[in-house]
């Protein structure tokens, strides 16, 4: 169970808590089935802990089906291990819309992109933080319309407002980056309405926010966050701006509509191979009754991983407990595999032969995403002496030239950054190739 000093005081706060509609302690027997997790969490100590499976990739854990509109989130974290980035992630609609970022030594509130609604990303403040590594700290995030409160304490809090804050919360998750850090004692309030003297806090926060020192960052990523924000503000308030974007937008979609192939992205060409894969496993039985071996194959492995520890069986059986069994026999497995379990190195082995045999004789429905963009850049590739191609695509860069144009007579100081950003890349470049 986390022990933390608690987070700011009750004057600091933005808003007035109302009703608590979410609670969660991370004790193994009461822990909401509502959390999605596997072995790449495991509660340990009445915390929730990012374990080390999958220790380069980011990790999640997400409430199923919330929805909070203007609330309070609070919540115990401990930086440990190496964990460097831990993330409370919002958003609706498909979309972000608040991210507070921790890290050992600042914190910062960023917004995301979202297309629909015609926003860009921005950073809406950082603060300097004490680093405390293995030592439990709180923190409190308050929402309120288009306005925005994170907070570990009075002096150590960033204040931003942007119109997608002002969202129905319908994703809720934790991000990691590395394995190490934990969680604890997650609480979700409704807001009943911003204090009283509101107005005059929110000037408060927003001197002391502007005259704090700055983060100490490398010129590269100095000059990433204030090329960020200034698309920001001009997306925000500048009509001109916004009119050269447009027309941007709409050579570059009217050219990738009529020249599909040459632009289909990641994610299109990820549903195109699953949408193929899909309609060979209703057409050919023979698919389905290779991938179910494949299943079969894999189901040995769970089975034998619990015969080592069998007390787990009644995790499985137990239906709040359901993701506690997945994390835990997950964590059995690793320690079967870091010391060398024959057996189960065998099992694996069958499954892969089997998968092998699967992929080999279906290949279309598992194209790999290189060799699909492959295929994309040969069209691409093809394209080059397609006059009216060129033409176009010369139109597009040309629009796009005219927005970096009007982002440098913005901010004059943008063009420095931007030097100086690529000569530090430059020489990190020099370096390595030494």
């Amino acid at each position: 169970m986390a022990s933390a000093q608690k987070s700011a005081a009750p004057d600091s706060w933005m808003c007035t808590p109302g009703e608590l509609i979410f609670t969660e302690d991370f004790a193994p027997e009461t822990v909401s089935e509502r959390w999605g997790f596997k072995s790449d969490f495991a509660l340990r100590e009445g915390a929730l802990l990012r374990t080390s499976v999958d220790p380069t990739d980011s990790k999640r854990v997400f409430l199923k089906d919330p929805s909070f509109h203007n609330t309070i989130i609070q919540f115990d974290f401990k930086l440990s291990g190496q964990t460097t980035d831990l993330r409370l992630v919002t958003g609706s609609g498909g979309h972000y819309n608040s991210v507070t970022q921790i890290h050992p030594n600042h914190f910062q509130v960023n917004t995301p992109v979202d297309r629909d609604a015609g926003l860009v990303p921005a950073q809406l403040g950082e603060c300097v933080r004490e680093p405390r590594p293995d030592q439990w700290q709180t923190m409190t995030v308050e929402y309120w319309d288009d306005e925005i409160v994170s907070h570990l304490s009075n002096n150590e809090f960033v204040f931003g407002k942007h119109p997608i804050v002002d969202r129905t919360r319908q994703y809720f998750a934790f991000q990691f980056d590395l394995p190490g850090a934990s969680i604890d004692n997650v609480r979700v309030w409704k807001s009943t309405g911003q204090r009283e003297d509101w107005n005059e806090t929110r000037k408060r926060l927003a001197m002391a926010q502007a005259n704090r020192d700055s983060v100490s960052r490398d010129p590269a990523e100095r000059y990433k966050i204030a090329y960020m924000n200034l698309k920001s503000r001009l997306t925000l308030e500048d009509q001109a701006y916004r009119d050269l974007v447009a027309r941007h937008e709409k050579l570059q979609a009217a050219l990738h509509a009529d020249y599909a192939e040459a632009f289909v992205t990641h994610k299109q060409l990820g549903k195109r191979i699953a949408k193929k894969k899909q309609h060979i496993k209703e057409t050919d039985p023979d698919f389905k009754i290779m991938e179910a071996r494949v299943h079969k194959a894999s189901r040995a492995e769970d089975d034998y991983v619990l015969s080592t520890k069998p007390e787990l069986a009644r995790l499985k059986e137990d239906g709040i407990a359901k993701q506690r069994y997945t994390s835990e026999l997950g964590q059995v497995r690793v320690q079967l595999e870091a010391t060398g379990d024959k057996q189960l190195a065998a099992l694996i082995v069958e499954t892969a032969r089997r998968q092998a045999e699967l992929e080999a004789r279906y290949p279309e429905a598992f194209e790999s995403d290189d060799v699909a963009v492959e295929k994309r850049n040969a069209v691409r590739k093809s394209l080059n002496n397609n006059s009216e191609f060129q033409t176009r695509n010369k139109a597009v860069v040309n629009a796009l030239q005219a927005m970096k144009e009007y982002e440098h007579k913005a901010d004059p100081n943008l063009a420095n950054l931007q030097a100086a950003s690529r000569a530090y890349i430059d020489s990190l470049k020099s370096v390595d190739e030494k």
